[in-house]
């Protein structure tokens, strides 16, 4: 086994090394791995050993066991030229930019709207990366992020090795010239990222979770490059040199949301079958509302399926969804990370539980093809809230920068 870069439990190595391993305790005065504090309690070697409650699922720590890493460099970069692109002058700058990121070993921060196209600005900068023989590593908070920007990836580097890392994947420990990765999956990785792109900086859980910018920041080499992607950056962000796209790229501008307060449930019914023909996103709050919703709809004949993150299913029916003009009740685990073609969207309950922040990535989903560039965002309420008005009032800001 190859342990380069990543940092594992000793008693998971079953096969030789043929190189000087570096071990060390596993648990000591905090988790080696992650960095929490320890509880005490019986340990299968016949004392009382401190352990690590908070990274259970990635094996349990104990101070009886140690973790180990292969320091030998890792292998050379495989150079690899991206497909061709037809990038927007504006997403040329952006681009440029990054590569210049690249190249003198500092940090930017990309604020671009939803829609802008983020993903292709990328490509110049992963290709000088390559090509200088450094590692890239893309990481987002959300494992449908990584899967969409799995996709993208493999069809723009067709030579490169690509790694996609979240729970369940086949790639677990690996290690690519390019490796995209939920935040989590990089507790196991040290110091082996010379180009780190971060997607959705914004997101839940890595906006309120510090543990998780540990994880970063310890998988991160020493002068590596850091690029911050994101659509509604916090303040502390913005004090990053900051480049700014407030234009989507197929010129139009970003879909406003309506407001509608108060509603009842007729409402939200003839939302729904006035958009017939067309796939439907019904946003609620909480997941108990999910199946409360779902039926209210099928009581007026219209069929409709539930996702949340818990969902074992919840890559199919997105899937599904993709292919179909039906109907789909989500929680915010599809506020960002998803585009689906010519889909309309409505926030139920919108002045309970929904940020601002969440609010700006939902009225995103909308219009983010050129064959489809408009749709409808309604915001159903029975009260009016801060976080509505911001996000109407950050949307319309955008759009007159954007077409200044």
């Amino acid at each position: 086994m190859d342990l380069r870069g990543r940092l594992i439990p000793d008693y998971r190595i079953d096969t030789p090394v043929d190189a000087p391993l570096e071990y060390r305790p596993a648990v000591t005065w905090r988790c080696e791995r992650c960095g929490k504090l320890p509880t005490r309690g019986p340990c299968t070697c016949g004392k009382r050993c401190y352990y690590c409650r908070h990274c259970l699922i990635f094996g349990k720590l104990r101070t009886c066991d140690r973790l180990v890493t292969d320091p030998r460099p890792l292998d050379p970069v495989r150079p690899d030229h991206h497909t061709e692109l037809n990038l927007t002058s504006d997403q040329q700058r952006i681009a440029e930019a990054i590569v210049r990121t690249i190249d003198q070993r500092k940090r930017l921060l990309v604020h671009a709207v939803c829609g802008a196209g983020k993903t292709p600005m990328l490509f110049p900068g992963i290709e000088r990366a390559l090509s200088t023989n450094r590692r890239v590593l893309i990481t987002a908070p959300r494992a449908d992020v990584v899967r969409e920007l799995t996709g993208h990836l493999r069809r723009a580097f067709q030579q490169a090795t690509i790694v996609s890392l979240f729970g369940g994947s086949e790639d677990r420990l690996g290690i690519g010239d390019i490796t995209i990765s939920t935040t989590h999956q990089l507790i196991h990785y040290r110091a082996c990222f010379d180009v780190v792109f971060i997607d959705e900086v914004d997101a839940f859980p890595y906006r309120t979770d510090r543990t998780l910018h540990r994880y970063v920041r310890q998988a991160t080499a020493p002068g590596a490059s850091l690029i911050l992607l994101s659509a509604t950056p916090s303040l502390r962000d913005r004090r990053l040199p900051t480049v700014r796209l407030m234009r989507r790229y197929h010129g139009f501008p970003l879909p406003t949301p309506r407001l509608q307060v108060p509603y009842g449930k007729h409402d939200v019914v003839d939302w729904v079958l006035t958009h017939a023909g067309k796939p439907r996103l019904l946003f609620v709050p909480q997941v108990e509302a999910l199946e409360t919703w779902q039926t209210c709809l099928q009581q007026q004949g219209i069929t409709c399926e539930t996702v949340h993150a818990a969902d074992p299913d919840r890559i199919t029916k997105v899937a599904r969804f993709r292919q179909t003009t039906g109907v789909l009740l989500t929680t915010t685990i599809l506020e960002r990370g998803v585009t689906l073609i010519n889909v309309q969207v409505a926030v139920l309950d919108a002045d309970h539980s929904f940020s601002s922040a969440a609010l700006i990535q939902i009225s995103g989903r909308v219009g983010r093809s050129a064959d489809f560039p408009e749709g409808d965002v309604v915001l159903f309420a029975n009260d009016r809230s801060d976080a509505m008005y911001e996000a109407i009032d950050h949307i319309k800001r955008a759009n007159r920068e954007g077409f200044r």
